[in-house]
């Protein structure tokens, strides 16, 4: 469904799954800008359902915007962006997905 499941220098890829007509995607989107200036290195992924109609999400994705870090699911909704940023930078140092 999405690109690379790259894992530049032990980084889990976050993807951020979004919808058309989802009230918080526009969020998400911002959320996702913001990761990308404040932690440039770490690889960001938005992944519009839309685009991929026929494939299915992972099995954590049961609504939108859903935060994925690796294969784990990090947030259903929107996060706080300090929080998600901690989680982010603790998963660089430990190279886990978790």
């Amino acid at each position: 469904m999405s690109g690379s499941c790259g894992h530049p220098q032990g980084r889990p890829t976050l993807r951020i799954y979004v919808a058309l007509g989802c009230a918080g995607c526009r969020t998400a989107l911002r959320i996702a800008d913001a990761v990308r200036q404040a932690r440039p290195e770490h690889p960001v992924e938005v992944i519009d359902l839309a685009d991929h109609p026929d494939a299915s999400p992972p099995s954590g994705v049961i609504g939108t915007p859903t935060y994925l870090l690796g294969a784990d699911v990090v947030s259903l909704g929107n996060p706080d962006l300090t929080e998600l940023l901690h989680r982010l930078d603790s998963s660089a140092v430990t190279g886990n997905d978790d």
